[in-house]
């Protein structure tokens, strides 16, 4: 997130009247929160593009409180990318180069002390360009959402 998407989203929240909506400017891997301060942490296609999803699911356990949720939509596969599609620019640019083999992903959540409550593949999502319409198909890329918790 850009210093103007931060000051996008908080404008938009105070017009609307989110007044328990809390944005911070960070990373996601190293989050400017207190561990346990949070009731839900929400991702929509952002840990896809980290380099260290593992280390993004730990976060979100550190600062989750007990029994807090998490809810990620994001793209997956079904199968392990070969490193020409890891190592394509414009691959990383269309979600897909950073896309994690699913049940790895989901073992990631789970290793970082979640636990996974529901997975729906989304059916409807759909990839634009040639390249990335081939690697859905050879890969199994897809989008899914993941609803999970800390134990209380």
């Amino acid at each position: 997130m850009t210093e103007a998407q931060l000051a996008k989203a908080r404008r938009l929240a105070a017009r609307d009247g989110y007044t328990t909506v809390r944005l911070e400017l960070g990373y996601i891997e190293q989050a400017p929160v207190e561990d346990g301060s949070a009731d839900v942490v929400i991702s929509n296609g952002v840990i896809n593009l980290c380099e260290d999803k593992a280390a993004v699911f730990r976060e979100i356990a550190r600062i989750l409180k007990p029994g807090g949720r998490t809810a990620i939509s994001d793209i997956v596969t079904e199968l392990q990318l070969t490193e020409a599609i890891v190592c394509d620019a414009s691959l990383w640019a269309s979600c897909i180069g950073g896309a994690m083999q699913q049940d790895d992903y989901r073992r990631a959540i789970e290793d970082a002390g979640l636990t996974v409550r529901t997975v729906r593949e989304i059916p409807q999502y759909q990839f634009i360009s040639d390249s990335a319409q081939g690697a859905t198909k050879t890969f199994g890329v897809k989008s899914i959402s993941v609803l999970a918790s800390k134990a209380d």
